[in-house]
Order: C-alpha cells, then structure tokens, then sequence
C-alpha cells in the first residue's frame, strides 16, 4: 500500500510540474504577443517622429537655400559673406552655407573666401525638383566629420551631423534616406540600411515584420524623404522584461528559467557595464588631473579631471569605452557623481589655497535633467567648502544637442555659480547661433585645429575667426592637444590669450603631481 501511495505522489507531483509548465509556457506566449504588438506601436511611433524632424530640416534647407540664392552684390563679397553667414548663424540645424561659382564651392559662411575655389564632385543623388544631394561628405573643418550637403541654384548648405542626435533611442534602430522614385535612387543621411531600397522607392508607409526585425517606414508626402525605425524582436520583449516575467510566473517553469540564468551568469563574463557598477561602488576608478595654463605667461589656472580604470585584471579600460556604455545603460550619472565626490574631497586642499583656481569635470547629457545630479554637485562642495566657481563643468556639442534642455540646464548651472565650458569645440560644427544661445563660459578648441598649425590645413584659416568669434561673445578659450612648440607659440601670441592644455605642458598627472606642478607654475 505504501508504495502505490508513493507512485500516486510521484505522478501527481509530475502532472502538477507538466501543469505548471504548460500554464507558464503559455502565460510566456501570451506575454510575448502582446510585448511584441506594444512594441509595433513604439516602432510606428518613432518612425513618425523621426520623419516629422526631417521635415522639419528639409523646409529648413529650402527656405535657407532659397535666401542665399537672393545674392547680395558680388558672389563671395563682403556683403555676400555677411548675408550667407546670418542665414547660417540663424538656423537650427545647417552648419554653413556656401556659394558656388562656376560649379565650385568659392565662399562659405564659415570658410570665408576658399583660395583656390575646389571642385564639387558628382552628387549622389538629383532629385527631381532641381537639388543636388551629397551624403557622408567629409567637412573640411572637421576632421573625422562627416554631413549631409544639399544644393540648389548656386548655393549649398551643410546640415549639423548631430541633426538626430537627441532622437537616438537605445535599442531602437533608424535611418533617414532621400528617394528619388522618378530615377529609383536611394541615398541614406543618417543610419544604416533597414529595408530594401524597392521599399522606400514605392514611397509607401509600410510596417515589416522579417521576424528577427519590427520595421516601420514613413515617407514624406512632401519632399524626398523616408524614415525607417526598427526594433529586434528579442530587445523588444527585453523591454517588457518585467510584463512578460509577470505572465510567465506560473509553475516551475520560471524557477527552471531563472536556474539556468544563474547558471549562465555564474559561467559567462559579467558584462561591462555591471563591473563598471562594482568598480564604482569599490573605488576602483582613479583620477588623474591634466593641468591648463595661460598660454603668455604659463601660468596654471585650471586643471581638467580625467577618470581612469584598470580592471582587477590590470587591464586598462578606455574612458571612451566605458562612458559610452554607462550611457547606453543609463549608470553615466553615477560616473559623474564618483567623479565630482572625489574631485572634491582630494582636491579640495589645493583649491581652498588657490581660490583663483578652478578643477573641471566632465558630465553627460543625461546629467542635465538629473535631479540627483544637482543633488551631488551641492552636497559635495558644501561639505568640502569650495567655491562654486571652482568646479567647472564640461559639456561636449553632442550633450548639447537638445537646446530646449541645454539653454536652461546652463543657466542654472551658471547661476548656482559653476562655469560651463563645451568641450571639443568644432567637432559638431557649431554655429555662432548655437553659441549665443547657450550662453557659456568657456570654449574648448578641437585638437584637430591644434593639430592644423604649422601645415596647410584649411583649418588654419578658420582659427583666427574662431577666435574672434569668441571674443565677441566673452568667451574664454582653451586649446586642447598642444602637442608641439610652433603650435604653443601660435596660440600664445594671438589676442587676447588662449588659455592651453596638452602633453607639451604637461600630461595628466596624479594629484600629488599636479600640486607640485601648480608650485612651479
């Protein structure tokens, strides 16, 4: 008897796991239908929300065009220059603005006269309406650089790269083509190939589901234009983690699906992004301080605050490398809150002795909006006792890249007394406009206009406009990646003074270092 008591166990103990398997593995697919429909809706969204900003930059490009093909006396004259240079200081999202005179680009709004004019090679695409379109067309300003360069009449324009920066959506996909379905021409903008071009030739919005992809396209009724947004199916029931794990909670089958992750976290490498996370908390980052002098009488006034990280391996990981994936996974702002906390407390010492002294961090984007970032910055320095105006904050363009954001996070930063700089100045290829609505403190050069002193770069002759330009607006100049004595001497003469930082003067040091530097300087 016992023992067919303990073979009914056994089966009902079985019937209930294949129950409970069964009831899991359907809760699991009826999460997943819905995650997936949830997710074509996000999909339709984005791609509507990217076509309405390419629209928005394609009545831009017109109307601009339109403007600078109304000629003001002669081409490339002084009152022609000045015209092409207020319709660019005044647009959201074109760069500069040229004249071309017999098929070759003579003046910019930002290269000033081009001495010999350059020929323009072929367009990748002519539309139909008379423009002439240019795509990943390297900028001569910029190096590394590359924009979308329209033309029309005998003027063209170059939109900002970063024109859908702020629309950039982890782990959403995009990409922005102009067709011309008259010539079954496809030219991508920005992002990579989603769909077929015979899609985005038929001009027709369209959602596609390949079954690895979630794909919508939308294409302008109004210009040459189609937006493509996609989402991997897999990332978009990752992004419903939590409904589908609620729907699927029945039975063993969770428990069994939880083992097995375990299982494999215990196995695989943990992913960048979580010993990033240990690393903080076991402060095993470190800073280094690179030091900023006046460039006339070599005098340090500042130092940039640099973060670095070896893994308990020893192995270096680069900033760039684990900033962007802090970023990516939303942890950026606890970088710069170990930052700003340890710039405080090692640094504090040197700047409560040197109160014309100032240290800069680094922040992010993500930091603007951050109440915990603001939160931080104050604790820190009331405990440390050092005056706002000691920590400077560091923006690059891209953080900057939703004005909307930008202008009043500035503000408030200014007010509370910090000086805000933008760092690596000229990689975006800011407009004067751009400038003046930030309302900054401190402008720091691009190294590759460093890099152009003493060579034939025709970014040499935008330097000396870069630099009036800022003294128009108040701006203070730092110049990054002083590497060689012609290049120290060039911007060391110029008026009124730049203010420098690269290995001539000096490396990053410790900060043991830097206080011995600070003496001699």
């Amino acid at each position: 008897m016992k023992h067919v008591v303990r073979l009914l166990d056994k089966s009902a103990i079985s019937i209930c796991l294949i129950a409970a398997l069964l009831t899991g593995a359907l809760g699991l697919v009826g999460a997943r239908t819905i995650a997936l429909s949830m997710a074509r809706a996000d999909v339709d969204h984005y791609a509507n929300t990217l076509l309405d900003r390419a629209e928005l930059i394609a009545r831009e490009i017109n109307s601009a065009l339109a403007e600078a093909n109304r000629l003001q006396g002669d081409a490339c004259g002084s009152d022609d220059l000045e015209h092409l240079r207020k319709i660019a200081f005044t647009a959201r999202y074109i760069k500069d603005v040229g004249r071309l005179v017999d098929k070759k680009l003579a003046c910019s709004s930002f290269l000033g006269v081009v001495t010999p004019p350059f020929e323009i090679r072929p367009p990748d695409l002519s539309t139909a309406d008379g423009h002439k379109i240019w795509v990943n067309t390297p900028l001569r300003l910029a190096e590394g650089v590359t924009a979308l360069v329209v033309e029309a009449g005998s003027a063209n324009a170059v939109v900002d790269p970063s024109a859908f920066l702020d629309l950039a959506y982890q782990p959403f996909r995009y990409a922005i083509a102009m067709v011309d379905p008259d010539k079954r021409g496809v030219v991508r903008s920005w992002g990579r190939r989603l769909v077929d071009d015979s899609v985005l030739i038929a001009r027709t919005d369209k959602s596609v589901d390949t079954g690895i992809d979630l794909i919508r396209v939308d294409c302008s009724k109004d210009y040459f234009i189609c937006a493509t947004a996609a989402l991997n199916r897999s990332e978009a029931i990752a992004r419903q983690s939590k409904f589908v794990s609620g729907f699927g909670a029945l039975g063993l089958l969770l428990g069994g699906f939880l083992s097995s992750i375990g299982f494999l976290l215990r196995t695989s490498p943990k992913p960048l992004s979580t010993r990033l996370r240990e690393a903080l908390r076991s402060n095993q980052l470190t800073l280094v301080f690179q030091p900023i002098v006046d460039l006339r009488s070599g005098r340090m006034v500042s130092a940039e605050a640099l973060i670095r990280w070896s893994d308990r391996e020893g192995n270096a990981i680069p900033p760039d490398t684990f900033i962007s994936a802090a970023e990516s996974d939303g942890t950026a702002g606890e970088i710069t809150a170990y930052v700003i906390r340890h710039v405080t407390r090692t640094a504090g010492p040197m700047l409560r002795d040197y109160p014309e002294m100032t240290i800069t961090v680094n922040i992010v984007a993500a930091d603007l909006t951050d109440p915990n970032f603001y939160v931080v910055l104050e604790q820190a320095l009331d405990a440390s006792g050092i005056i706002r105006r000691q920590i400077g904050l560091e923006l690059t363009e891209r953080s900057t890249a939703r004005q909307d954001i930008a202008i009043s996070a500035i503000a408030r930063l200014r007010q509370l007394g910090h000086p805000v700089y933008l760092d690596d100045f000229g990689t975006g290829y800011s407009s004067l406009a751009h400038l003046q609505g930030l309302n900054l403190d401190v402008i720091k050069l691009d190294r590759a206009f460093t890099k152009s002193v003493g060579t034939d770069s025709v970014k040499v002759s935008i330097v000396p406009q870069i630099l009036e330009m800022a003294n128009a607006l108040d701006l203070r100049v730092v110049v990054e990646g002083i590497e060689t004595q012609a290049q120290y001497a060039y911007f060391a003469s110029t008026n009124p003074p730049c203010y420098g930082q690269g290995w001539i003067i000096s490396r990053p040091l410790s900060f043991d270092k830097l206080v011995s530097f600070k003496a001699e300087h």
